[in-house]
């Protein structure tokens, strides 16, 4: 009442707008009357749910971080972790990785379904690799992985009705790049799905690309012509093309039963364990179809040698580490490596690199090549498997190297290689592309800030294809470490992806990582690898450790996982 009379006797000004509001809180309460019971009970439940809603978001404001709120994000210096979002739950990661699959699937289901690419940018495709659906039997596994059942099915519906005995005409397959992508693709498709009719086509493939080992010494040739179902004649083949098949061959031994594969494959190993060398454990990447000898061309970790080695440590872990030979080659590798090829940053002490020898293992080349990213989880997984903790302080300190290859480029994405000075301003021209002389050291010019700044520079090709390397090691050194670190550093690199590579149907190779002109950079191309690996690596970072288990399964050079031989009755012993 005392309230009225105050209301009262403010001035005649106030009259007219307090009768209004007496008019309408009186209007207000008749209709209220005049509600049946379930209409108020309705209208008091959105009351109390309107109510709850904004006292929440008022709660969240206030006691949650700020960058939880598009658009009040904490600005973060240039210099300091890129886009550092540490908001999202490893589940939210695992499903924008999952999305970014199905955007990539569904671009080429659209435009390219059954041929070997899509191009991203043009919305074309081709068949650059014979024919045989390659980013389709690649990504097969990548999708059961993620749960993506329905495209799987879509998946595997076309490739039981290809015939692999074909390719396109006059086109000559080449013989490692099928052995990983397809056999390997297909053998796991099968061990996941159950479906006999994917092993029947993994077979298929195996028996077509055979012809390869008919050679005076059974090193394979590199091409297989497959509709004249003959090898095509070389007098030399790379390392990794000839000892980066084995597992896939083992692998198909154990599923049918027949040994013959795996015991072709291994001839292999035996003849390049006992070939002369420069130095112990170190391979020149060419070698003579005719005499089986290690004959020319640098040494490396990386393009044409890389995989060679990582096949080692792999056969052995999937040979339930039975198999000594395996491991000594392994050992011996990875020792001369550190040896003779790790150097670091004259700029930052904690950047390690490997770089190459020549093929005399006498002249060193400063120069880091993307490829040779898979290192680090190598050497993490070999140092819990044979219990060698120095090499997992190698790891760490590679992985950070390869990191900062994407961290201090302007668009987060990582080029082809960098390279390195010594202290005495010695090292590659920039102007070094691939193919270049990699071992004629020059004097530089004098370090720009830049490059102190990064402890690298760049050459000549600063292109990122979409390269699963570095996301790779991320993988596997969270695993063997637990350091959540890693996680951090892989879902930048996806959000770099994301930001730069994506297009309307899928995602693209970027030509210069240094650049941020963004569509003009695009190259119109996806490699298979990226649906099958980048994809796979960075939905296993954000995944329980258990899940698809370094315990259980080797992964093949192109992320294929294998389950770890059942028995040693199938292992061959030397």
């Amino acid at each position: 009442m005392s309230s009225k009379i105050t209301i009262s006797s403010e001035t005649s000004d106030d009259q007219p707008l307090l009768a209004t509001k007496q008019t309408l809180g009186s209007r207000m309460k008749v209709r209220w009357r005049r509600m049946d019971n379930c209409t108020r009970a309705t209208f008091s439940l959105l009351f109390v749910i309107i109510c709850a809603a904004i006292a929440s978001r008022i709660f969240i404001e206030f006691f949650s971080p700020l960058d939880h709120w598009p658009g009040s994000r904490v600005t973060i210096p240039p210099d300091v972790d890129r886009d550092n979002d540490t908001t999202q739950s490893d589940e939210e990661r695992r499903d924008a990785v999952k999305a970014a699959m199905k955007h990539a699937w569904e671009g080429y289901r659209q435009y390219a379904f059954g041929d070997d690419e899509l191009q991203p940018v043009t919305n074309r495709s081709n068949n650059k690799w014979g024919g045989w659906g390659v980013t389709l039997v690649d990504a097969l596994d990548t999708l059961y992985i993620m749960g993506l059942h329905k495209e799987f099915n879509q998946g595997v519906t076309h490739v039981v009705n290809v015939d692999f005995s074909k390719a396109k005409d006059g086109y000559t397959t080449p013989f490692f790049e099928m052995i990983i992508r397809s056999l390997a693709g297909l053998l796991t498709a099968y061990e996941m799905s159950l479906d006999r009719r994917l092993l029947a086509k993994a077979q298929q493939i195996g028996d077509v690309l055979l012809p390869a080992f008919d050679t005076p010494t059974g090193i394979p040739y590199p091409r297989v012509d497959v509709n004249a179902k003959k090898a095509v004649h070389s007098d030399r083949v790379c390392l990794a093309e000839a000892g980066t098949v084995q597992l896939e061959y083992w692998k198909l031994s154990e599923l049918t039963g027949n040994p013959a594969y795996h015991e072709m494959a291994q001839r292999v190993v035996d003849i390049l364990d006992e070939a002369e060398k420069p130095y112990p454990g170190l391979y020149p990447i060419w070698i003579d179809t005719k005499s089986a000898k290690l004959v020319s061309g640098q040494i490396t970790f990386g393009g044409q040698g890389d995989s060679w080695y990582e096949y080692m440590l792999k056969q052995y872990i999937f040979s339930r580490r039975s198999n000594d030979q395996y491991r000594r080659m392994y050992e011996e590798s990875i020792d001369a490596m550190k040896e003779k090829m790790v150097q670091r940053s004259i700029y930052d002490p904690q950047m390690y690199y490997v770089g190459d020898l020549d093929s005399t293992a006498k002249k060193f080349s400063p120069k880091y090549q993307h490829l040779t990213c898979f290192v680090p989880g190598m050497l993490a997984l070999g140092s819990k498997v044979l219990d060698r903790p120095d090499d997992l302080e190698l790891a760490k300190n590679l992985a950070y190297t390869c990191f900062q290859m994407y961290n201090l480029t302007a668009t987060g994405l990582g080029p082809e290689y960098v390279l390195f000075r010594d202290s005495k301003d010695k090292g590659l021209s920039p102007s070094n592309k691939d193919g270049d002389d990699d071992f004629a050291i020059i004097k530089l010019a004098s370090s720009s800030n830049t490059e102190k700044k990064s402890g690298f520079y760049f050459g000549g090709n600063r292109g990122y294809i979409l390269r699963p390397e570095t996301l790779e090691s991320l993988m596997i050194l969270y695993r063997i470490t637990g350091d959540s670190m890693y996680k951090e550093w892989g879902w930048q690199i996806f959000k770099s992806i994301e930001k730069w590579t994506k297009t309307r149907s899928a995602y693209s190779a970027y030509k210069d990582v240094t650049s941020t002109k963004g569509s003009s950079e695009l190259s119109d191309s996806m490699e298979s690898f990226f649906l099958a690996e980048t994809l796979k690596y960075l939905y296993l970072l954000f995944s329980p450790a258990g899940y698809y288990s370094l315990d259980e399964y080797v992964f093949n050079t192109e992320a294929h996982p294998f389950k770890i031989l059942q028995s040693s009755h199938s292992i061959t012993r030397h």
